[in-house]
């Protein structure tokens, strides 16, 4: 078999299964049954269901645990959950402030905990993406983004060698 040969044989192939793959999309697209498809949606249905008496269960033990005035003494107890809304009182404000605020647009307030204020350490891998090209040096400033906080930071960087050493 010649190299002309050997390109149009799997030219073919990968013609044949490209066609193959399309189908099988398509079909899921349009609801066509394929095969297999019918225990995924069943056992999808199962999960959901299972996931649904957790929750049940979950508010029926919370009901029990903290009976008739349930959500103030959870508050007491958990503080305020995501999704609760706040009302904050602030004294001091600039005037600045209340003439440019508009109150169609969300004020935004977040704040660091005691522990976060110290200087922090976190073990991770990093990993060159291909579109930087630079290698990153200890003195360089990075921009973290954590949830919806984002900081500046200059990491510092160690290897950790097969006997334990950390460089």
């Amino acid at each position: 078999m010649n190299d002309e040969e050997r390109r149009e044989y799997y030219a073919k192939k990968k013609s044949s299964q490209k066609s193959n793959f399309d189908e099988e999309y398509d079909g899921e697209k349009k609801g066509k049954v394929v095969a297999g498809a019918g225990n995924d949606e069943n056992a999808e249905n199962e999960f959901v269901e299972t996931l649904k008496r957790e929750k049940e269960s979950r508010l029926k033990r919370n009901q029990e645990e903290f009976g008739e005035e349930g959500e103030t003494i959870r508050l007491r107890h958990e503080g305020y959950r995501q999704g609760l809304y706040c009302r904050f009182r602030i004294d001091g404000v600039p005037s600045e402030f209340i003439e440019s605020f508009n109150p169609n647009m969300p004020l935004v307030i977040g704040g660091l905990t005691p522990q976060e204020t110290n200087h922090g350490y976190v073990r991770c891998r990093f990993k060159k993406h291909r579109w930087h090209k630079k290698i990153l040096k200890c003195n360089d400033p990075l921009v973290f983004s954590i949830g919806w906080r984002r900081f500046q930071s200059i990491p510092v960087y160690s290897t950790e060698e097969q006997n334990g050493r950390h460089r």
